[in-house]
């Protein structure tokens, strides 16, 4: 994701892939305006404990209670903005930036030299174009264990030749280039070693630090039996760099080796397939190691390794526990840390298997999630009540997991309120304002809307903490549209100011009144008076509304010279200007002619309405692409906008006119004819209906066809028209 979660690369890395429990498999976000959502949508994250958040969103406002995380306020992306997005709901991508993937064997955070690699290879005495033929190749690899053969581990490397007494400068010439050669490729048989490797070395230390490059090479190659040969040679080094890397080598090949058949060509694990006594073994040395360099080069690697260790022995307990104390210690890597976490822990542990409240926490409002009836859930009341003892030092937690408990699962708000504080707090941090959020839905799961209103407004000015205010505007707009008061919304001193939230209420729900005084507003940003006045005029005119069109388009100056509306009306990447209800009709491209959309207002006026002006009405949503127009598609009933639409009349469709033409016998010939053409080609070339919702069978699309080309042959329509669908 980079917007919806993990990329195929990171997914290869030997992490477990992110599944339907978590992430979406979809690239593309869209904003969706509910708040009490139960089910898992990470294009639409809240900042508060929410079921239907992302486990990472939730681990990272917990985070930020404990001081560890700072959550970022962003300004809207232009993307963002173009989709219709507000500050909340944001896409996860907003507020939490992937962690670059590790090695796969989950090495990390290998200590990177001060000195430059071109200063380095100036410095060794070789000519610079020795470092050109492999610059191109630093990432070789990237994304499998081949990632840490780049330009940090070669400095080092480098680094450690210019410090070692006893080396021929001719010995540490030969060793470097052979190590820069390396970083050109990431696989090599026996022959090119050979090419490669230097032979001719005479010294201790040089044969030393040439038994470590063909370590390397060989771990690199995947020949991790020969590897460990080469490194375990060296475990007992005088040289301390080479003893201390060989022992994190050796590791990293025990781990390596046991993996090496756990993963499919995609990168996907099978943990069945797992050596059990390779990992024993990892897990031994990566021991050893931490013992003896507790603060080593490779200390926080090593950490990383013992996790992933875990991870492939499916040792939850085991892993969480690494996790809590990471968590514990305020100086981890955040953000790979989190999406760690998510990727190799919370995907299969069961709440049985992890103690540390935060990550608990994080499992149990996965579990509230929507499951179907017959899906079992790893953790009911009683197990949620048995975990009390695990949140001692944090007892508002487990009262608000089971109020969200009872108002999510069990679908019982009053004992939700039970379990919720009533007085507020003087600060508002994510838990205090989960807590509160929750007790609203709670109220308006009760309808009183009117408490909840009042809950809302007190809350206002205690939200400092990022993106709580804009939450809040959208729950007291959710909450004055469900109950019947859309004014208070636009009323002048509204604390409901997200030009997005109000402009939803206005296409969808708004009535022609309320429209009108937005339309005429001087208080009012630009945008909203045009959305306003857009709405009203559509409205007018396509829910059959055509005095009030005629006399609303006085509201319309001569030349509107505003933008075209975007979001505000519903478009993803497309806009619409006002001139549109300044169209002049004319001929099409088949002949047929209409008058100006002002006049076929008039003329639809009459009863019977005229068959020329229901064509010319179709012929204005056709010629201006408004089939399927946003403002005739509300949102679900769960969303903002979602409510009962207080505009009159129902929404037409180009269908609706032609049906109506066509069982009018007496209509003029070329205007039936016409209606007979459109109606059949609505269904071009999908068999599907494009002018409206009508189902009509395909014998009867036949029978049409006929019709026009038998009774209306003359016509041009009759005469263009070489199928029907």
């Amino acid at each position: 994701m980079r917007l919806h979660g993990l990329t195929l690369l990171a997914l290869t890395i030997g992490c477990l892939g992110v599944q339907e429990a978590r992430a979406s498999s979809d690239d593309s976000c869209y904003p969706s305006w509910n708040l009490k959502r139960d089910t898992l949508d990470v294009c639409n994250s809240l900042p508060f404990l929410s079921p239907g958040n992302d486990s990472r969103i939730n681990l990272q406002l917990l985070l930020a209670d404990a001081g560890q995380a700072n959550l970022p306020d962003r300004p809207l992306s232009d993307d963002e903005q173009q989709l219709g997005y507000g500050k909340v709901p944001f896409p996860m991508a907003r507020l939490l930036d992937d962690g670059a993937p590790g090695d796969g064997d989950g090495s990390a955070g290998v200590t990177q030299s001060s000195a430059p690699l071109a200063d380095l290879v100036a410095r060794i005495g070789l000519p610079a174009d020795s470092l050109a033929q492999s610059a191109d190749s630093f990432a070789s690899g990237e994304g499998s264990r081949c990632r840490s053969n780049n330009a940090s581990t070669a400095q080092d490397f480098l680094s450690q030749l210019l410090l070692v007494e006893g080396l021929p400068a001719e010995e540490r010439q030969s060793l470097a280039r052979a190590r820069l050669t390396l970083l050109g490729a990431c696989q090599w048989d026996d022959t090119q070693l050979t090419v490669i490797l230097p032979s001719d070395l005479q010294s201790a230390p040089g044969k030393a630090f040439a038994t470590y490059l063909k370590g390397a090479a060989e771990f690199y190659s995947g020949r991790f039996g020969e590897a460990l040969k080469a490194f375990r040679a060296l475990q007992d080094s005088d040289l301390p760099w080479l003893q201390e890397t060989a022992r994190y080598m050796i590791a990293r090949s025990q781990l390596n080796e046991a993996q090496q058949n756990a993963f499919d060509d995609m990168g996907y694990p099978d943990l069945r397939k797992v050596d059990k006594n390779g990992l024993k073994n990892a897990e031994a040395s990566l021991g050893d190691y931490l013992k003896r360099y507790p603060q080593g080069q490779y200390a926080g690697s090593a950490q990383g390794l013992m996790r992933r260790v875990y991870w492939l022995m499916s040792d939850e307990g085991r892993l969480a526990g690494e996790y809590a104390e990471l968590f514990a210690r305020h100086d981890a890597d955040l953000a790979p840390l989190i999406q760690e976490v998510d990727n190799k822990l919370l995907v299969t542990a069961h709440p049985a298997d992890v103690r540390d409240p935060r990550l608990l926490a994080v499992l149990d409002l996965m579990q509230m999630r929507h499951h179907e009836p017959n899906e079992p859930r790893a953790l009911d009341s009683a197990g949620l009540a048995g975990q009390k003892e695990l949140f001692a030092k944090q007892p508002g937690l487990h009262g608000y997991l089971t109020a969200a408990y009872q108002l999510y699962v069990e679908e019982k708000p009053a004992d939700a309120l039970k379990s919720l504080p009533e007085e507020l707090p003087n600060k508002l941090d994510y838990l205090a304002f989960s807590q509160q959020v929750l007790r609203g839905f709670a109220l308006e799961a009760g309808n009183d809307w009117i408490a909840a209103e009042k809950l809302w407004l007190r809350l206002l000015p205690l939200a400092k903490q990022p993106m709580q205010r804009d939450q809040l505007e959208l729950a007291l707009a959710f909450n004055y549209e469900r109950s019947d008061r859309l004014v208070k919304v636009f009323a002048e001193g509204s604390p409901v100011q997200t030009p997005i939230v109000r402009e939803i209420l206005l296409r969808h729900v708004a009535g022609p009144d309320l429209l009108r005084q937005q339309a005429r507003s001087t208080s009012a940003s630009v945008e909203e008076r045009d959305t306003a006045l857009f709405a009203l005029l559509y409205k007018d005119l396509l829910h059959g509304q055509y005095q009030a069109f005629i006399d609303d388009l006085a509201l319309l100056p001569s030349e509107p010279a505003r933008k075209p509306l975007g979001a505000s009306i519903g478009y993803l990447y497309g806009s619409m200007p006002l001139t549109l209800f300044q169209w002049p009709g004319g001929k099409n491209d088949t002949g047929y002619e209409c008058p100006a959309i002002v006049d076929v207002a008039r003329d639809l006026q009459q009863s019977p309405q005229p068959p020329k002006a229901l064509n010319c009405l179709g012929e204005f949503i056709l010629r201006n692409n408004l089939d399927g127009f946003p403002l005739d598609n509300p949102p679900s009933e769960r969303e903002l906008g979602g409510g009962e639409s207080l505009f009159p009349g129902t929404a037409y469709s180009r269908m609706d006119g032609y049906l109506k033409i066509i069982a009018d016998k007496q209509a003029p010939e070329d205007d039936r004819a016409y209606a007979l053409f459109r109606a059949i080609n609505c269904y071009a070339p999908s068999g599907f209906n494009g002018c409206g919702s009508q189902d009509i069978a395909p014998s009867q699309r036949k029978q049409w066809f006929r019709t026009l080309k038998s009774q209306y042959a003359a016509t041009p329509w009759a005469k263009a028209l070489k199928y029907y669908w």
